[in-house]
This record gives C-alpha cells, structure tokens and sequence, in this order.
C-alpha cells in the first residue's frame, strides 16, 4: 500500500477548496486505484459473492467521495473507508438482491477443460476450499483472503482493519490450522480472476458514479417550462438550458455547489438524507434565481 505520507497527500488533494473539480478527482481516483482490491476482498469476505463484492466496493468508493470531508484524519483514510465497505454490505444484504452469479456457478465461468474429469476434480476442489473459507468467522476470513489471495502485509491489513499487527497475526494462524491440508491456489485463482485491477473498468464507474450524482434534469418549480439539463462530457460537467451551455466547476469544500465558468453563475445542489440530489438552486450574480427539481 502506499506510505502514509503519500496516502495523506492524496486525501488532502482530493479535499482541496483551491483544486478543480477534476483535480480533485484525479486525486481520489488514486485512492481508488490504491484500495480498490482491498475494498473488493473484504466485501467479498463478508459477502462471499463476486459479483455484489464488486458492486459493494464500487458503491463504497462513491459513498467515500461524498463523505470526504467527514474524514478528520486524513492518515485514518484506511480503516475509515473499511466501515464504509462493510455499510455498503450490510446496506446489499438487507435490499433486495439483484440477479448475479453464486459461488457455485462463478466456478463455472473458466475456460472449457478438454479431460472433463480433471474438470470435475478441479471444481470439486475449488468448492471444497470455499465452503473451508466460509465456514471461517468473519474476522478471520477478512484476514485470509487480504492476506493470502490479494498478498496485503500485515501492516497495511491492521491499517485497514484497525487493530494491532499481532491481532492479524493470531487471526492467519488460527485460519492456518484450520484451513491446514486444503489446496488454496484454486481459489486464489477463482477470486483474483475477479478483482477490479485486472483491468480499468472498475475504476471507469468509480468515476462517472463521482460525476453522475450532478447529472440529471432539473425543472424550475416557478418556471416549468425551464428544464436545465447537467451532463457529463469525459471528466467534465456541462450545463444546457436556455439556449445556453456551460461549463461547471467546484470550489470551495462544499461539493453541494457548482460554478459556472463563463458567468457570475451558482448551483447548490440539495439532498435527501440517503445523500442523493433532489434540487437545485440557482443563484446568478449573487441572487437566488430559483429552485428546481431533479426529475430524472
């Protein structure tokens, strides 16, 4: 992981009243590229599904955005956002759960095998190791897989987790004399094949989930036949209404408030308390011009 030094930097460039929305993001987008398989693995820990870890820690990162400022410590950022990741768990496992793929069919999703019976006895294995490392607490599950699948070291994994070295320590020897005589690279291979720095994509939706939040239409409450419409164009956001589009742009620590580059122009934007944007005031040269609902 990277050293904390480096890891406060982050966190301070990403919270920077002085920076460009878009400087802003590229900071977070490093915090994201740090974590993202340390989010993934431990909610695949608690959750013990690929496919909803993935969307779990996704939903994490977003969430952490948001609540950016919250954060007291910027050094604190590790164990900080694990709460966040296992609130996104808890929050999939009380909804209703979408359609995925379960352990069982996830090990199916390898390439063909031309001896069907080495087939068999790979996916036998492979179950035989899973239903070892869900039959684990919690605890010591987290540890297994940060430590022996994503290859964390003790330090960063008692960053994360938030408790001493020697706390994790006990937790992979107590899960070693459990999980002793079982063949861990399949699954290694199964859960790895799954974590989101194989490729660029997860990362992708961090991001447009970041700018998404703003883009929407929003109609005036005393003009409606004013509808301003915010979108997303790469890694900026345009605003289109009245015949007139528009650069936007943060400043200040408020993420509620938008600017617009060619004018004297305001959007704060409202939300429920779930964080989501419900309206939008406009303020134009200084002056509240109006309220408008977000309607899709």
């Amino acid at each position: 992981m990277t050293a904390l030094n480096e890891l406060r930097t982050l966190v301070l460039k990403a919270t920077d009243s002085n920076l460009t929305l878009a400087e802003r993001h590229r900071a977070f987008g490093e915090l994201v590229r740090i974590f993202q398989d340390m989010a993934y693995a431990a909610a695949y820990a608690r959750l013990g599904d690929f496919y909803l870890a993935q969307d779990a820690a996704q939903e994490a990162f977003i969430s952490a955005w948001q609540r950016l400022q919250q954060l007291r410590q910027p050094e604190a950022f590790p164990r900080w956002f694990r709460r966040i990741v296992l609130t996104e768990c808890n929050r999939l496992t009380r909804g209703k759960r979408l359609p995925t793929i379960s352990l069982d069919e996830g090990l199916n999703l390898h390439g063909p095998y031309t001896d069907q019976k080495t087939a068999i006895e790979r996916d036998e294995l492979t179950k035989a190791v899973f239903t070892a490392i869900n039959k684990l607490s919690l605890n010591e599950r987290m540890v297994v897989i940060l430590f022996y699948v994503q290859e964390h070291s003790q330090i960063d994994i008692s960053a994360f987790l938030d408790v001493p070295t020697t706390t994790v320590a006990k937790r992979l020897n107590s899960a070693r004399a459990r999980l002793r005589g079982m063949m861990m690279d399949s699954f290694k291979k199964d859960l790895t094949a799954h974590r989101p720095s194989r490729n660029v994509t997860f990362a992708a939706k961090v991001r447009a989930g970041i700018y998404d939040e703003y883009v929407g239409e929003y109609r005036f409450e005393l003009r409606p036949e004013l509808v301003v419409a915010v979108k997303r164009e790469g890694d900026r956001l345009m605003s289109e209404g009245g015949g007139q589009l528009n650069e936007l742009f943060a400043k200040g620590k408020s993420k509620s408030q938008l600017l617009t580059k060619e004018f004297d122009g305001r959007g704060k934007f409202v939300r429920d308390r779930q964080g989501r944007i419900t309206h939008l005031i406009y303020y134009e040269f200084g002056c509240e011009m109006g309220l408008a609902k977000k309607i899709r």
